[in-house]
């Protein structure tokens, strides 16, 4: 059964998870591309939306937003919004 409030579950690759975990780590990357990261990453765990703003440290339309418009299969990692 679902959790309620956990939104829409992000599916990861490997290979994605991995580009997203070195830009949270990395030394010299701009503020917005590691909430980003930080957000698919917690969706990905299977977190609620409420779960992931307090432990990003940001609002939860911000983290409903860049759950549902970020495409994760255009290219593995992207922080690019999906373009139609």
């Amino acid at each position: 059964m679902a959790l309620k409030g956990a939104g829409k579950r992000i599916v990861v690759s490997d290979e994605g998870r991995l580009g997203l975990e070195w830009i949270v780590r990395a030394v010299r990357c701009e503020v917005w591309m590691v909430e980003r990261a930080r957000i698919v990453l917690c969706a990905a765990e299977g977190m609620t939306g409420g779960q992931i703003a307090a432990r990003v440290g940001c609002s939860l339309p911000t983290v409903v937003k860049w759950r549902g418009t970020v495409n994760w299969g255009r290219r593995s990692g992207s922080l690019s919004p999906r373009r139609t």
